[in-house]
């Protein structure tokens, strides 16, 4: 297997020790380029060894997901890269590093229920662990001829996500960034502007950005759905971008877990605990929504592909519509 130490002089080493093969070091200056050498190396050996069977590990498949559907060739992450280690990081936790025909149905189905039932997380979250899991043997039997069945097709889900109703209003953003810090302000005036994603806005280098065509173009592989749209910008979103476009690089480089954390942290010392980062996406599209913006506008702003999927998103008040009945 793989493993990674840090040197004295601050750089990375990597050492890969498989049976039947031969011993591999090398060292990096960058721990992210040492994890990801470390982990195509070890899948390149245990492929040209034949090893990759039913008996390989949870952990390793995990992994190699990851590295295969989620790292693009140009090293960069797609918007779910963080979550997706994160769900992975319970399934391991709770089935432990284990081969994948050791999991069984019942196993699996008892995860669902300590979940919902011990650990008290809602249902949409065990919901999208289990398909996780359900990916990942699907993966490994397409990807990495592994052949052991997979134990989550037989178990009822639970019903998903209910829709979020929660949107706020600019005041309310303002009494929430008065309790984060000031760098991070542009980043979610700009979510509640744009209705872009977090992961969107994080990826998002300064040269994708066209002032002048007033829009954000946003490539296929940085979206949910792949593919690629171009986010119009309303004047308050000019604004805040003018000041940020200097020089080169991303717009902003920060980490996803960081901005959540920045603003779960703010949102619980005012006690308003359903609001989450993409409330401000919610709330974006409904504010359009009840000025009037069409379904082609907004799915345009949002890049939905449905009218179903967009309307869990466009909450229209009665006043708005009231509104519009008086002025016709």
């Amino acid at each position: 297997m793989a493993t990674i130490r840090k040197l004295k002089s601050g750089n990375y080493n990597v050492g890969i020790r498989i049976k039947g093969a031969n011993s591999v070091s090398k060292t990096f200056i960058l721990k992210s380029d040492a994890e990801r050498f470390a982990k195509q190396e070890e899948l390149r050996i245990r492929e040209s060894l034949g090893q990759l069977n039913s008996g390989e590990s949870l952990q390793f498949v995990l992994d190699t997901y990851i590295e295969r559907v989620l790292v693009l060739h140009d090293g960069s992450h797609r918007g779910s890269y963080e979550y997706t280690k994160t769900l992975g990081r319970t399934l391991v936790k709770y089935f432990g590093d284990v081969s994948l025909e050791e999991i069984t149905s019942s196993q699996v189905a008892s995860y669902r229920e300590k979940r919902l039932r011990v650990d008290g997380k809602a249902e949409s979250t065990a919901r999208k662990e289990m398909e996780l899991l359900q990916r990942l043997y699907r993966f490994a039997y397409v990807e990495l001829d592994i052949k052991a069945t997979n134990p989550v097709d037989k178990v009822k889900k639970p019903s998903g996500s209910k829709v979020r109703e929660r949107v706020i209003t600019h005041k309310e953003l303002d009494n929430i960034l008065c309790e984060i810090p000031y760098k991070y302000h542009s980043y979610f005036r700009l979510l509640m502007e744009t209705a872009c994603r977090r992961s969107e806005l994080l990826s998002l280098p300064k040269a994708w950005v066209d002032l002048s065509a007033r829009v954000i173009r946003l490539p296929a592989h940085i979206t949910k759905t792949n593919t690629a749209r171009e986010v119009p910008l309303s004047k308050q979103a000019m604004e805040i971008l003018e000041p940020l476009l200097s020089g080169d690089g991303l717009l902003f480089n920060w980490q996803g877990r960081t901005v959540t954390q920045v603003w779960r942290r703010a949102c619980t010392r005012l006690n308003c605990r359903d609001v989450v980062i993409h409330t401000l996406r919610h709330s974006c599209l409904s504010r359009y929504g009840c000025m009037g913006f069409s379904v082609f506008q907004l799915s345009k702003i949002s890049g939905h592909k449905s009218v179903k999927m967009l309307q869990r998103y466009v909450k229209i008040d009665s006043n708005s519509i009231l509104g519009a009945m008086d002025s016709c």
